[in-house]
């Protein structure tokens, strides 16, 4: 592929140099009318040399119509001065209003290419620049002004304001913003930042960002503001936000995506109104569970009497609680569970003022005692919250047989919510007690300050609005449903559920659980959809949840191997990084090891250093390959894999365990999601993870009539086809490979006329 390596000739200013851009360019950015020499990389060209410093987009959602603000400024980094043409690819639907830009104090002014005339231009530029990166712009409008000269060293600030409406389906909208900016020179953005504001009269129920990890803030049902900030780095995907309205309680949500001739993939998410009514929670029972062994001596014992404190001072006068402090023995607050009025709550204080660190950790003795106090009241949740720095060294000191004590004990099937402290408790205890009680675990290091942590963990469990929840779909087959025990909804959360189904059209969903003292159904009417290619980061995000499940599974039962297979499977269909699987790239006939985006997903199940690198190969075979066996990791490595297990079975968001790039050693894009697939980079070949290496593919040449045909009659193959000049790809059954074309005995360096 070229990619303006040398100079070429004017042609249509905004078309040719939009062909030697980067292969996607999602949001504004400025392109010349020829290549000039790379500011940072010798011996290249390009056509986007100005550096993108500041990306900045405010939105304001009110009762389903978004106004988005967009600004943007740009240095030229070259030793003389620039002039092009500033260009932004527009939503669909959007009607674009104030545009200006500004430099020197000049302001300039533009216009919009419409759909149609933009993809014959587009058409046109790739065959005779031959950049598959403009595929992806196929019948996109672009608005585009030309802008004044420069000076080195200069800066353009550049404002543009749009407006939409956004199609709500049962009250569920989408607000989506092109963000990708992903260029040639690999150079980052120093700071990007996101905000979107909703206002709506109906309540909020709902609101969420699959494809960015955002802070979400509510103070009340009928307004929220989503905030995402990231500093020197390259956005690689849109940002999408999802937000739900309706007059209910309790919001409903259902997204699916099916591709053809395969299951379908669900996410369906419940989630409470935030102003509830206090007599629509539901009291709680509450124990607070605390090791105060001479471990916890300084700092950590100080931390946690203040935030037991805060926990006590937030219980409601209908709630109830006791305290049992533990060490070498057990020393309860009262020898039952008293309600949280003042004078007890007082009192409570009081008793964690004179709290010491001494002696050892019998934590089967405070687990029984604290199960001997459960008050068996089917109308009240009965919670443990369980907090300890270190493994069993009093009594029972056999974690199989304090977890069959308490199996024994806890036939109410009371809720244990754990929080190891530190690095040298045992989590296979620890998780153990939160899977089997269908109950939550998390984890503080100790560069974390307990005393917000312990608070945060608490404050979560506050408001408990629906337990021994359900889920029932009629009609409808359903299978790898995540998670597989559905936990308690309190009041601030959500509850995801992901699976996939089989059969399709509309049915009823039921969510069944106990509000109050009685039964609650939250019955939903939805469409699974025979096909659909929307939300395609279902099935990757599906596949994560899949494979923290299992590797949860290996932890903390053994390794089955059928099991591991199963993770192996999914790593390669869905290319994620998992302690069995590594990726193996070749670049001049030598293996690269992948660099991951995050050290914590070569960790896992068991620490990363008896990974076997995959055998070589090609063709879609010998691109991940499975470790050997390993051992269990221990200690600090022991505690960050089970909270990150935790938090990415917990967590939508797609930035957890998959990125849309992972790059090589050298900086190089070697995996990339792109909507609904995984391709993995062999030589100069993208190939798609979906393909068995079996099927022999149709080869269809680079740019020549065969191909636009090819894309005329399925469009959708433009996203996966803009990777690049050499792609394999699995579309609807078929198998294509794209090939390059052959070049000419003197090349075809110029790309131009």
């Amino acid at each position: 592929m070229n990619r303006a390596r040398t100079p070429a000739t004017p042609l249509c200013m905004v078309l040719l140099a939009l062909a030697g851009t980067a292969p996607t360019l999602g949001q504004g950015t400025v392109i010349l009318p020829r290549p000039v020499p790379h500011p940072h990389w010798p011996r290249r060209f390009t056509t986007t040399p100005l550096e993108l410093k500041y990306q900045r987009v405010y939105a304001d959602i009110t009762d389903g119509v978004a106004v988005t603000k967009i600004q943007q400024t740009f240095r030229n980094p070259l030793r003389h001065q620039v002039e092009g043409t500033y260009v932004f690819p527009l939503p669909d639907g959007v009607a674009v209003g104030d545009f200006s830009m500004t430099v020197g104090g000049k302001t300039m002014h533009g216009e919009v290419l419409d759909a149609e005339t933009a993809r014959r231009r587009y058409e046109e530029i790739v065959r005779r620049v031959k950049d598959p990166a403009l595929l992806e712009y196929l019948g996109k409008r672009l608005w585009q002004a030309k802008i004044f000269p420069i000076p080195p060293g200069g800066q353009l600030d550049v404002k543009l304001q749009y407006s939409q409406t956004i199609p709500e389906t049962g009250g569920l909208g989408l607000y989506r913003h092109p963000l990708r900016a992903e260029t040639i020179s690999n150079e980052t953005i120093e700071q990007t930042v996101v905000q979107v504001k909703i206002k709506s009269q109906l309540p909020l129920t709902s609101v969420f960002c699959p494809s960015h990890q955002c802070d979400i803030s509510r103070p009340n049902d009928h307004e929220a503001t989503v905030t995402y900030e990231q500093a020197h780095a390259r956005p690689d995907r849109d940002f999408m936000l999802y937000y739900q309205r309706k007059d209910t309680m309790f919001g409903l949500s259902l997204l699916t995506h099916r591709g053809a001739g395969e299951a379908g993939y669900f996410m369906m998410r419940i989630s409470p109104r935030v102003e509830i009514a206090d007599e629509q929670i539901l009291p709680k029972d509450i124990a607070f569970v605390i090791d105060t062994s001479g471990s916890m001596q300084g700092a950590k014992i100080e931390q946690v009497k203040r935030s037991l404190k805060f926990c006590i001072n937030a219980l409601s006068g209908r709630d109830r609680f006791n305290i049992y402090t533990f060490s070498t023995e057990v020393h309860p607050f009262r020898d039952a569970l008293v309600p949280a009025d003042g004078d007890i709550k007082q009192a409570a204080v009081v008793f964690t003022d004179k709290i010491q660190a001494l002696g050892g950790t019998n934590i089967n003795q405070a687990l029984l005692e604290t199960l001997a106090a459960d008050p068996r009241d089917d109308r009240r949740p009965y919670l443990i919250v369980f907090m300890t720095d270190g493994e069993p060294t009093v009594d029972v000191t056999d974690p199989n047989r304090i977890l069959q004590n308490v199996k024994d004990k806890n036939a109410a099937r009371v809720r244990f919510h754990v929080l190891g402290v530190g690095t040298k408790v045992n989590t296979h205890l620890l998780d153990k007690l939160a899977e089997a009680t269908r109950g939550t675990r998390d984890y503080c290091t100790e560069n974390e300050d307990l005393e917000l942590k312990l608070s945060a963990f608490v404050t979560r469990l506050a408001h408990p609005v629906l337990t021994d929840i359900s889920l029932h779909i009629a009609g409808l087959k359903t299978s790898d449903v995540y998670p597989r025990e559905l936990p308690d909804l309190f009041r601030g959360n959500d509850l995801v559920v992901l699976g996939r189904y089989d059969g399709s059209g509309h049915h009823a969903v039921e969510f069944k659980g106990r509000l109050q003292d009685e039964s609650k159904a939250i019955t939903y009417e939805g469409n699974f959809a025979e096909r659909e290619s929307a939300n395609d980061f279902l099935p990757r995000l599906w596949a994560t949840r899949k494979v923290a499940y299992l590797l949860d599974q290996i932890r903390l039962h053994g390794r089955k191997q059928e099991l591991v297979d199963e993770v192996i499977r999914l790593a390669k269909r869905h290319g994620i990084v998992t302690p069995y699987t590594s990726a193996l790239i070749l670049e001049d006939d030598r293996p690269i090891a992948l660099r991951p985006a995050r050290e914590r997903m070569l960790h896992g199940v068991y620490g990363g250093a008896a990974r076997r690198a995959a055998p070589r190969g090609a063709g879609g075979k010998g691109l991940f390959g499975a470790g050997g066996r390993m051992a269990p990791a221990t200690g600090e490595a022991a505690v960050r894999t089970s909270r990150d297990i935790a938090e990415t079975a917990d967590a939508e968001s797609l930035t957890l365990w998959s990125y849309d790039v992972l790059r090589g050693e050298r900086g190089q894009a070697v995996i990339r999601h792109v909507a609904d697939k995984t391709f993995v980079l062999a030589g100069e070949r993208w190939i798609d993870t979906a393909w068995d290496g079996e099927a022999e593919p149709q080869k269809i040449t680079a740019y020549s009539d065969e191909y636009f045909e090819l894309l005329k009659h399925n469009p959708r193959l433009a996203r996966y086809l803009a990777l690049g000049e050499h792609v394999l790809v699995v579309f609807d059954g078929e198998v294509y490979e794209i090939v390059p074309e052959p070049k000419s005995e003197e090349g075809d360096e110029g790309g131009g006329e």
